[in-house]
């Protein structure tokens, strides 16, 4: 059976979209019924569905008993993804995911594999996924459709209603639909028997857990365990429910491929890459589990999950009548006294932040505020390094803040990544998306501090009052800002007169969306000298201690460099769908 033809389907996205049609829907459903696997690995008398036992069930019972929770970060991609596995395994009733990208690579596919195994114990396991960067092709999201009854998928927003997006339906949508198309779930979730739960800015893809040669994610996730996860499922149960998520059966090439009896050559019963090998291994394990994570987790005093709404993109009385993350963020932000530090991989705040933290600078000017982000070496999208950019001198100057920017190859990388799946040439990125407030208050999640994630995504995210976890937190993040792992940005040494006049007119060029074309910048990056000690750049040593490198460090005289210096200079109308 032949649906719909893609460039009907263009014009009628223009009305609001186009699907499949009711008798189309229930002929696959009546299909996907037929083809999916309904056997069982462990007998339906086995409560336990045959899970494993894992160390974090005694810290969860703990925590029901004081009516607290445990919570545990994870900074290390690698052991990131063994925490995963082994609540996969531990299952017992309901596994719920949601996810920005979830790629069919190594680490993408033994995820979906292990989903499968939990299906097939008994398991009921529900997954969310942004649609627009995720799975690569309408095949693979055929045969999920397909592989198991417990086993169910949804995409949210999809474009075209269809599992895969062209190269020509997406720069269709650029053209005709920028404002549908940038709709999407950021939310990054994972709940396990509703007793324990992930949030953070790890997507399923090799880069976010140390197994990809040419490029990983400094990442980080934070695992609760205890009664805040049921926020979390009812924040997923909201989502499954949502208009906007749409099963995968229902979209137009996935039902195609279902009536038409296409599948996929995968085997899903092939043995896992060596790579995967050792961490299945150690994620059975229960000494090793205990050993690795133990040591870090902590009884905090009080947390709470925040998530936007599933209609937060596509309405705006949902944006202001909802308690939204955002709103959450911006009042912890105003209501700082003394200390702020954030991470961030894209230093582009909103107007709204920018007001927030202008207001907060004139009413407490000794509060402390620094910054960990991207370079332009180590970021992922040069185009949004270029609006951040422009926005240096105003970070410096108008703000105090003390901004530190990732290498792409930092010196500590064998303590911050695993170094097995890497070589000499890996780069390295800054993807962690937090923040920690006087010492007392974090917040881990997806959202980005940024305009997108203020207005154009869904976004989710714990908010913890702990001063024991705040330290915690702090610690990760300023080893990210030490000299071996991130170059210093700020203001160069000023030059009586001429700075003046350059800074005013910097300033009046900065402001404008397009032609910001004044080649006299504020600042520049800088590293320290051998044998000199670390200073924040305001202390009457930085300029003795530490010397110019300028102002993309370690990135050639190249196209991307001069992209950069062009968007910068002409592309600042972008900055809000950046």
């Amino acid at each position: 059976m032949k649906l719909m033809n893609p460039v009907f389907c263009f014009l009628a996205l223009l009305l609001g979209g186009c699907g499949i049609n009711q008798e189309t829907i229930r002929q696959v459903e009546h299909a996907v019924e037929l083809k999916k696997d309904n056997s069982r690995t462990c007998g339906a008398e086995v409560k336990n569905r045959c899970a494993i036992s894992t160390p974090f069930a005694s810290y969860y019972d703990a925590a029901i008993e004081l009516q607290k929770n445990h919570m545990l970060l994870l900074d290390h991609g690698e052991n990131s993804l063994m925490a995963r596995l082994n609540l996969i395994k531990a299952a017992q009733s309901t596994i719920e995911i949601q996810t920005f990208i979830w790629v069919n690579d190594e680490a993408g596919h033994l995820m979906l594999k292990e989903l499968l195994a939990a299906a097939k114990r008994g398991v009921k396991v529900k997954v969310i996924i942004d649609q627009l960067f995720s799975m690569g092709n309408s095949w693979l999201v055929s045969d999920l459709a397909t592989l198991h009854q417990n086993l169910e998928f949804k995409l949210y927003n999809p474009v075209f209603q269809e599992a895969h997006t062209s190269a020509f339906e997406f720069f269709s949508a650029l053209a005709c639909c920028m404002a549908r198309l940038n709709k999407r779930m950021h939310n990054k979730t994972f709940i396990v028997d509703n007793k324990y739960g992930i949030v953070g800015g790890r997507n399923y893809q090799d880069r976010y857990y140390d197994w990809d040669e040419s490029f990983n994610y400094k990442d980080r996730d934070v695992l609760a365990i205890g009664p805040v996860v049921d926020q979390m499922t009812e924040s997923f149960a909201s989502f499954w429910q949502s208009p906007h998520v749409v099963p995968v059966e229902h979209l137009r090439d996935v039902s195609d491929r279902i009536l038409n009896g296409e599948q996929s050559k995968i085997n899903w019963n092939e043995p896992p890459p060596l790579k995967a090998e050792h961490l299945l291994s150690q994620a059975k394990d229960p000494q090793v589990v205990m050993d690795t994570f133990s040591k870090d987790i902590i009884l905090v005093d009080q947390v709470e999950y925040f998530s936007d709404t599933h209609d937060k993109p596509f309405n705006r009385d949902a944006r202001k009548a909802n308690k939204q993350l955002t709103q959450k963020i911006h009042q912890y932000f105003a209501d700082a006294k003394f200390d702020i530090l954030i991470q961030t991989p894209y230093l582009i705040f909103s107007r709204q932040a920018r007001k927030t933290f202008k207001k907060l600078r004139r009413k407490n000017p000794n509060l402390w505020f620094r910054v960990s982000t991207n370079s332009l070496a180590s970021t992922d999208a040069y185009y949004v390094y270029a609006i951040s950019y422009k926005y240096k001198r105003f970070y410096l100057k108008k703000l105090d803040m003390h901004i530190y920017e990732f290498k792409d190859r930092p010196e500590m990388a064998t303590e911050l990544f695993s170094q097995k799946h890497v070589n000499q040439r890996t780069r390295y990125g800054m993807h962690g998306k937090s923040f920690v407030i006087d010492g007392k208050i974090s917040m881990i999640g997806s959202h980005n501090f940024d305009p997108r994630s203020d207005v154009l995504n869904t976004e989710s995210g714990f908010v913890i009052e702990s001063e024991a976890f705040a330290k915690k937190l702090t610690q990760n993040i300023e080893t990210d800002m030490k000299d071996e792992n991130s170059w210093v940005v700020a203001a160069k040494e000023q030059i009586p007169f001429f700075s003046r006049i350059s800074g005013v007119i910097a300033t009046i060029s900065r402001k404008l969306p397009i032609f910001d074309i004044w080649p006299f910048r504020y600042s520049t990056s800088y590293r320290l000298k051998p044998g000199h000690q670390e200073v924040p750049a305001n202390h009457p040593d930085f300029y003795q201690n530490y010397e110019v490198i300028g102002s993309f460090p370690n990135v050639d005289l190249s196209s991307k460099q001069i992209q950069t210096i062009i968007i910068s200079a002409f592309a600042g109308f972008a900055e809000p769908v950046m």
